[in-house]
């Protein structure tokens, strides 16, 4: 009876240590397991810049999973584009070949009716050929608006129109395209600003000022990109080429003192060649023609002495 005491109390006391061990274990990792959290996790952000992807745990900073899900959603939802008509972008180009009476005039009437339109002369280069003829070209910009009008208006300044030529192209679905992008991109920089706020680790911090940067130049590109279509878009361009008409004119080319003078003057260095010949040759030439001379009459009697004297 003793011994089934004194083991019953044994049994008795390992089960309620037992007991404790597993009540100590509970409650040691019941928190981890509520907010479904590791040991020695870490806050990590999105490789791929998508703010969706915001759903990382943090312990240190207090962000728990449901906020996260909660701002990844509010995120994902802004960057919804909603669904509007898009506005029409076209980029609107025209060139001219023209022959024009005369070129200044119309240049100065090319700049007046690019100004009654709303634009003005973007370039302008004449030249001038030997025969006193102009040409060259000038370069327009106007409102897409008015791009048929100027363009009509701008025929009127020429005699003749040898060619003519216009084109279009339809960047409407380009432009809504980049300013998608660019909202995206937008809210994208907000959502790591709001982050950052909140970011109480210096690693974090760091981490989240890399990838605000990192939008923050895709914002501008995107931002730069959007800026020229629009100048492209807004304002049309018209390339003109000119030529002037050749006209007949009578000139005074003949000078005939300035054609004497030349003639006396050519005269003068004939002469002076002749001159120049004649000392050459008294001095230089017939000195060596005499020098020759002898030596082909010497040769001449050696071999004739020789010859004779043999033949004897």
């Amino acid at each position: 009876m003793d011994k089934l005491k004194k083991y019953g109390g044994i049994a008795i006391a390992v089960l309620v240590f037992l007991v404790a061990i597993v009540t100590a274990l509970n409650m040691t990792n019941g928190p981890a397991q509520q907010t479904g959290m590791n040991p020695g996790s870490q806050f990590s952000l999105p490789t791929g810049g998508s703010p969706k992807g915001l759903a990382s745990p943090m312990s240190s900073n207090g962000f728990s999973e449901r906020n996260l899900s909660a701002m990844s959603d509010s995120v994902t939802s802004e960057m919804t584009p909603a669904a509007t008509e898009p506005q029409k972008k076209e980029i609107k180009n025209g060139s001219l070949n023209l022959r024009v009476d005369k070129a200044d005039r119309a240049v100065e009437k090319i700049s007046q009716i690019a100004k009654s339109n709303g634009g003005e002369v973007f370039t302008s280069n004449l030249s001038q050929t030997a025969k006193n003829v102009k040409s060259g070209s000038v370069e327009v910009r106007v409102p897409v608006a008015n791009f048929e009008k100027t363009f009509g208006e701008l025929k009127g300044v020429a005699t003749l129109v040898i060619r003519e030529s216009t084109s279009g192209t339809d960047v409407t679905m380009a432009y809504s395209d980049l300013q998608t992008q660019l909202k995206n991109k937008q809210v994208e920089e907000q959502a790591f600003l709001n982050i950052l706020n909140q970011a109480g680790k210096i690693s974090d911090i760091l981490e989240v000022t890399r990838e605000v940067a990192r939008v923050r130049g895709e914002v501008e590109s995107l931002q730069g990109r959007i800026k020229f279509m629009e100048s492209q878009t807004d304002m049309a361009s018209i390339s003109i080429s000119m030529i002037e008409d050749t006209t007949v004119a009578f000139t005074d080319k003949w000078r005939p003192a300035q054609v004497a003078m030349e003639t006396i003057n050519a005269l003068f260095k004939d002469m002076q060649g002749f001159v120049d010949f004649m000392i050459v040759l008294f001095i230089r030439v017939i000195p060596i023609l005499f020098l020759y001379g002898l030596i082909i009459f010497g040769a001449y009697w050696v071999v004739r002495k020789l010859f004779f004297k043999n033949k004897v």
